[in-house]
């Protein structure tokens, strides 16, 4: 087989995989990732709705990888910053994304310049947790709003940066302590979908080794997919079905808000 047409199955195959899994954050509900992302995406788009008008919004992406969620927030935000690991980033970034490079523990931007800052899917991923959140209210404006989510139960995954899973009570103590205020934390899903979730997700990681990163098997992502598909659909009906009792779910929501300039206390340093 040629190069060129190895380079047109290849292309074939990540459309065939893109409409059956969907991309990321949207994946299909035949995605081992359904039930990460459903109530994600659910959620950002509520709070969306609840942040400041276009002509005057800051947003702050802490962790931002590729900016997944950027599509979600550019029409409410006049600047968007994504800050992570210069790796990590988008590499010849073209949409209105301002990058740079640094860490949750040390924010290379000025006190008080962000309305809002979105924090998701990281918090179990830095080395420093109280230190990340606190950079984080240093850099929120008086009344800005931090947003995203935490994994509640979820297999180790990006080893070996996967430090902690979070109950919505220690998530509530850590922020608290922070200094965070009018602290508003939901769980998405139940039992159910958090169980489809572990069972799929573990079908698709590959194999934990020493000095070697974790990846997802993209074969198998496809290959499984219909019964993924049937055990995601089953954990929604048994969690509708079961009600919520609020005890095991796959993330934890969370929302807190800085209320007046008098709750800023700023170290000197900082």
């Amino acid at each position: 087989m040629s190069i060129a047409t190895k380079g047109k199955f290849k292309s074939l195959l990540m459309k065939v995989y893109t409409l059956i899994l969907g991309r990321h954050p949207y994946n299909t509900v035949l995605s081992f990732n359904f039930h990460n992302v459903r109530h994600i995406i659910k959620y950002l788009k509520k709070e969306r709705e609840t942040i400041c008008s276009k002509a005057e919004c800051v947003l702050v992406d802490v962790g931002a990888g590729a900016s997944p969620y950027y599509d979600i927030f550019s029409p409410v935000t006049s600047r968007y910053v994504a800050v992570d690991m210069k790796e990590s980033l988008t590499k010849n970034e073209n949409r209105s994304i301002e990058q740079i490079y640094g860490f949750a523990e040390a924010i290379p931007l000025e006190n008080a310049m962000a309305d809002i800052v979105l924090f998701n899917q990281c918090l179990e991923h830095v080395h420093d947790p109280l230190k990340s959140v606190a950079e984080i209210y240093r850099i929120l404006k008086p009344g800005g709003k931090l947003i995203g989510s935490v994994p509640h139960i979820s297999p180790v995954h990006l080893e070996p940066n996967d430090f902690r899973r979070y109950t919505d009570l220690g998530l509530r103590q850590l922020l608290g302590g922070a200094g965070y205020t009018d602290i508003k934390i939901e769980g998405s899903g139940s039992v159910y979908s958090a169980t489809a979730l572990l069972i799929t997700m573990d079908w698709m990681l590959t194999p934990r080794k020493d000095g070697v990163s974790q990846g997802f098997s993209a074969k198998k992502a496809l290959l499984l997919s219909p019964i993924v598909g049937l055990i995601n659909i089953l954990g929604l009906l048994l969690d509708f079905l079961a009600k919520d009792k609020y005890i095991a779910f796959p993330n934890l929501m969370r929302y807190t808000k800085i209320l007046t300039p008098e709750s800023r206390i700023l170290t000197p340093e900082s």
